[in-house]
C-alpha cells in the first residue's frame, strides 16, 4: 500500500497486523521501542494485575502505555511504570472523568480500551471488549455489527449501539454456531466469530438442492411466533418472536423470550441462505404468496423446493411448509415445517390440500 498514513494511524494499522501474526489482539506489536520491552499483554488478560500502579514492570505496563500514546500521550514504551507513565495516566483520568490517582483499575482499563480503539480503528473483540449485552455502546459494538452483517446474522446499522436488533443478530449468530443462545457477547461467541468463515449468499437461478439443505440446518430450532421475520431490524433467520396476536396453547408467551421461527419465517431463512432471495422481504405468509418469485402451480406439479401454502384461498393463508421431496429410504413424500408453540422445525410426512408455487430466481 502505497498511501500515506497519519503516524497514529501508521502506528495502529502495524500492532493490528502484528497481532494477527502473535493472536494477542491489536496493540500487542512490534511496535515495542529498540530497548525490547516486554511483551504487550491485553489489560483485560487475567496475566495482568486488577490495578496497574507506578513500580511494575511488565507486559501489562507496555500494552498500557502503548494505548496511553494512542489516546494523546507522549511516554517511552519500555514496559516500566514510572513517573511519567504515572503522570500520562492520572491525565487520562482526568479527561475522563475517572479518578486521577494513577491507579489503573478495571474502570480505567475499559476507558482506555475504548478511546485506544476509537483512536487506531481497531478492535479485537477478544482482548480489547469485555462482554457485550443490550446497552452496550463505542467501538466494540461497531466492530461486532460489522462481523454480524458478514455472517449474514443480521442486516445491522453499524452505529455502535447494541440495540434489540443487535441483540437478536447476536442470538441468530449463536444458534447457527451451536452456541448459548443468550444474546451476550462473551468469550464463546468471540472466538466462534473469528474462526468461522462467513457463506457468501447464492445467486443465479434457484438450486433447490441448497436451498433444502438451508432447510435441514434449522432442524430442531425452536418454533416461535413471529421468528425470522426482522421484527427489530435484524435479517432472515432464527430471532427473538414476538406476542402480539399471540393465542398459541403455551402460556406465558414465550415467542419474545425464545429465539427460533415461525412457518414463514422457515422459508424466508431456507430461500435466503439457499438462493439469496428475501421472501416478502419478512412478511407474513399471505404476503410471501404475493412475492414476485413465486408462480403459482397445481399439486401435480410440485417439485422438491416448491412451497404449500394453507388458507381460505391462494392469497388468504395462515401456514406454510417446504416440500422437500421423496425420502429414498421410505418412499414417503417429506416436508419442512415449523409447527406450533412447543415443537421444533422437523421433517415429516408431506400434508396437502394447500396451494402451491414454485420459486425462480
Amino acid at each position: 500500500m502505497r498511501t500515506v498514513l497519519p503516524t497514529r494511524r501508521r502506528l495502529s494499522l502495524s500492532l493490528a497486523l502484528a497481532a494477527v501474526v502473535t493472536g494477542a489482539g491489536a496493540y500487542t506489536a512490534s511496535a515495542a521501542p529498540a530497548t525490547a520491552a516486554p511483551t504487550p499483554i491485553p489489560l483485560t488478560s487475567p496475566s495482568c494485575p486488577a490495578n496497574l500502579q507506578q513500580g511494575l514492570a511488565d507486559g501489562c505496563v507496555t500494552q498500557l502505555q502503548l494505548e496511553l500514546n494512542l489516546t494523546g500521550a507522549q511516554i517511552t514504551v519500555d514496559g516500566q511504570f514510572g513517573p511519567a507513565t504515572d503522570t500520562a495516566a492520572r491525565t487520562f483520568q482526568a479527561s475522563h472523568a475517572l479518578t486521577a490517582d494513577g491507579i489503573v483499575g478495571p474502570a480505567t482499563k475499559t476507558a482506555l480500551d475504548t478511546a485506544a480503539a476509537a483512536a487506531s480503528g481497531t478492535v479485537d473483540l477478544r482482548t480489547q471488549c469485555g462482554d457485550l449485552q443490550t446497552g452496550a455502546t463505542g467501538p466494540c459494538v461497531t466492530t461486532l455489527q460489522t462481523m454480524l452483517n458478514t455472517f449474514n446474522a443480521g442486516r445491522l446499522t453499524v452505529d455502535g449501539q447494541f440495540g434489540p436488533a443487535t441483540d437478536t443478530a447476536v442470538r441468530t449468530f449463536q444458534a447457527s454456531h451451536a452456541l448459548t443462545i443468550d444474546g451476550i457477547v462473551g468469550t464463546g461467541t468471540k472466538n466462534a466469530l473469528y474462526a468461522s468463515t462467513p457463506n457468501p449468499l447464492p445467486s443465479g437461478p434457484v438450486d433447490p438442492n441448497k436451498v433444502l439443505n438451508a432447510a435441514k440446518s434449522y432442524l430442531g430450532v425452536p418454533y416461535v411466533w413471529g421468528g425470522g421475520h426482522s421484527l427489530r431490524g435484524e435479517g432472515p433467520g432464527p430471532s427473538l418472536g414476538t406476542c402480539d396476536g399471540y393465542n398459541g396453547k403455551t402460556q406465558p408467551c414465550p415467542a419474545n423470550t425464545t429465539v427460533g421461527l415461525d412457518c414463514s419465517g422457515l422459508v424466508r431463512a431456507a430461500y435466503w441462505f439457499g438462493a439469496g432471495i428475501d421472501l416478502a422481504n419478512g412478511g407474513d405468509t399471505s404476503k410471501q404468496t404475493l412475492d414476485s418469485h413465486l408462480t403459482p402451480i397445481t399439486e401435480s406439479q410440485r417439485r422438491p423446493g416448491d412451497l404449500e401454502y394453507f388458507g381460505t384461498d391462494a392469497h388468504n393463508t395462515v401456514h406454510v411448509v417446504l416440500y422437500a421431496g421423496t425420502d429414498p429410504t421410505t418412499g414417503a413424500d417429506m416436508m419442512y415445517e415449523a409447527k406450533e408453540t412447543g415443537s421444533n422445525v422437523h421433517y415429516v410426512t408431506l400434508h396437502t390440500g394447500g396451494y402451491w408455487y414454485h420459486v425462480t430466481a
